[in-house]
């Protein structure tokens, strides 16, 4: 990220180190907390530093968050202003986002001290260093930057930790592994920062305690500028906010131990030094680039069905009510479970674990109903008609842990994980708020990373229909497919609105049948349906506007009267007709007579022109040779 304190203030980021979610809620955050109004791409208001009307500024183009004002340069005092209204530090990738997609859900298992160990180090599994014992505790030294020891820390077997006392904490520090050059970590405790050096083999500055770790920091820099220090923090609220404090303070980057609540020894401790090493290793930035004389295409698709979804994907599946979300994902399903290509796409497919948190008969229907139309229910699509919790990680996560597992030991690997629907799935929390829509999000994540598969979720479009799918915008921010359903008269399209890999804008124009599973008790029919591909006709047909006033409204309803009481004909073939007989063709005075006398207005001669000429237009109806003739179903012969 570069920060230029300048009258113009740019925060930049790269997509894939800070995920967009994160700096979405945070650009909301300012702008509703300070109340700002959107002008155009930008939203505007008093600056909270010089207090200018309109002078302050953000906007979020282009996967750029940017602020400052217009009036001043003050972006310290921008700054302290913000962190009082506490949307200052700026959310970053590993205070937010990390995720091990390695460990599995629930609390991290820690190995148990061995039965002999009754010392601290014992317990903790490190080397003593330069540490000493006396009877039962651990003394460690601590010393200044001049290497002068200012005092001891003494550690009991149970953890009980006591400083010398008088000792001057502020600063002070112990080495472990040193010298300090090349890559060197800083972390808070004793034995945290021997687990970081016993793994990575490299030097670890021991701060004392989170309170202190950003002032070592500083020091460290300025009489240290060779090496390159990493801040290794503790997963808790003081190690986040200090490791937070390092990199606005002295632009150290950080990593934050994977689980909450845990430090680095107890990563080491429950999954082995090597794991350790791995999560801390430094990315070398040559390793962001590639050099043109080494690049080459990639012509692999790497997809569950082309065109459509992308494996390993985020996607969102929306659309108004009763438009047939279900009915379409579950076609979908089926034929990614069985493998086969789905209404002429290409299907690299697999197993497919379908959440219906509405549940019910209904859907146990629908199903069914789709084995029986194509007529093989011999395929590994698993359902799961019950309610579920996505907003809380501790609630259904570790279950599904458990069915996926199932699942994958029986039928391999999972290609994709329906959620159906989003608002059922979120449990009670609010889509429109920042807080429950990112735990959600985070939660579908690590979903997708426990099953190492593709996760869809289906969703309802908002009132805007143009906005999208509803819910705070951190949704869209964090989706890699959006399709988009909508209805035209009986029949509904399915269209990629927005594709992270792969070209938007393909369209699928589909109509659901009626499919009659049986009867039941009281001899009714029990009905469901299922989808089809609409025939060109159809599609023709739909996209033809229908009457947009009353007066075209009435031109059709003559047009139909005259039909049924024998007036027309079907049309000939030839120059400015259709392929002949598929119209039925009425003299234009006979309808325009009908007309005037149904119509109750005062210039009925102006009323039907007008209304002609517009449904022409729209491609609603032709003329030809004096005769008149619909385009839409009203008009067909057959």
């Amino acid at each position: 990220m570069d920060i230029h304190r300048q009258k113009k203030v740019y925060m930049m980021w790269n997509n894939n180190q800070y995920p967009t979610t994160y700096w979405v809620e945070w650009a909301d955050k300012i702008i509703a907390t300070l109340n700002l109004k959107r002008h155009g791409q930008e939203y505007k208001g008093p600056c909270p530093s010089c207090g200018g009307a309109d002078r302050f500024w953000i906007n979020n183009i282009d996967g750029i968050v940017r602020l400052g004002c217009r009036g001043c340069d003050d972006f310290q005092g921008i700054v302290n202003v913000m962190q009082s209204y506490n949307c200052w530090p700026m959310p970053t990738q590993t205070s937010k986002l990390h995720r091990d997609p390695d460990v599995p859900f629930g609390a991290l298992e820690v190995a148990p001290p061995p039965p002999s160990a009754k010392l601290y180090h014992e317990r903790k599994g490190v080397p003593l260093g330069r540490a000493k014992v006396s009877g039962d505790k651990v003394y460690v030294p601590i010393t200044n930057i001049d290497r002068e020891k200012v005092g001891t820390q003494s550690i009991a077997p149970d953890g009980a930790k006591r400083f010398t006392k008088d000792m001057i904490k502020e600063g002070a520090f112990s080495v472990i592994n040193g010298p300090l050059d090349g890559i060197c970590y800083i972390a808070e405790g004793w034995a945290t920062a021997a687990s970081i050096s016993e793994s990575t083999d490299r030097p670890c500055v021991f701060a004392l305690d989170s309170g202190n770790l950003p002032k070592v920091a500083a020091i460290l820099l300025r009489h240290r500028p060779d090496a390159r220090f990493i801040v290794a923090a503790d997963n808790d609220e003081a190690g986040i906010k200090a490791a937070e404090n390092c990199y606005q303070e002295c632009g150290l980057s950080y990593i934050i131990a994977p689980h909450a609540g845990n430090d680095w020894n107890d990563i080491m401790l429950a999954r082995g030094a090597e794991y350790v090493a791995k999560l801390l290793k430094p990315a070398d930035p040559l390793d962001e680039i590639v050099m043109l004389a080494d690049a080459h295409p990639i012509l692999t698709s790497n997809y569950i069905v082309k065109g459509w979804l992308g494996r390993e994907q985020f996607s969102v599946v929306y659309g108004p009510s009763n438009v047939g979300k279900s009915f379409f994902m579950l076609d979908l399903c089926y034929h990614i479970a069985a493998n086969q290509s789905w209404h002429g796409h290409r299907v690299n497919g697999g197993a497919v674990l379908y959440l219906a948190t509405e549940g019910g008969v209904a859907f146990k229907n629908r199903a069914y109903a789709v084995g029986k139309k194509y007529g093989i229910t011999d395929v590994p699509l698993a359902i799961r008609p019950m309610p579920i919790n996505l907003l809380d990680p501790n609630a259904d996560l570790p279950r599904l842990e458990k069915l996926i597992a199932s699942i994958q030991s029986k039928y391999g690997p999972i290609a994709l994980i329906v959620v159906d629907t989003l608002s059922r799935a979120m449990a009670g929390g609010n889509e429109n708020g920042p807080e429950d829509m990112t735990a959600f999000i985070q939660n579908i994540d690590a979903l997708r990373d426990l099953a190492k598969t593709s996760v869809a979720v289906v969703h309802h479009s908002g009132k805007d229909t143009a906005q999208g799918a509803r819910g705070h915008s951190s949704l869209r921010a964090a989706t890699d497919t959006e399709i988009e359903l909508d209805v035209n008269n009986i029949l509904r399209t399915a269209k990629a609105t927005k594709q992270r890999d792969m070209e938007v804008g393909k369209e699928f124009v589909f109509k659901l049948d009626v499919q009659v599973l049986g009867l039941d008790e009281d001899e009714d029919e029990v009905t469901t349906c299922t989808i089809s591909i609409a025939d060109p006709d159809e599609v023709q047909e739909a996209s033809i506007k229908r009457p947009a006033s009353r007066v075209q409204a009435k031109v059709l309803e003559c047009y139909t009267q005259l039909r049924g009481e024998g007036f027309g004909q079907p049309n000939p073939g030839g120059t400015g007709w259709p392929e002949s007989g598929t119209r039925w063709a009425i003299k234009v005075d006979d309808l325009r007579e009908h007309f005037n006398g149904k119509i109750d207005v005062k210039n009925k001669s102006s009323a039907w022109s007008r209304a002609v000429d517009a449904m022409e237009s729209n491609g609603q109806i032709q003329q030809n040779d004096g005769q008149i003739w619909f385009l839409t179903a009203e008009g067909k012969t057959r």
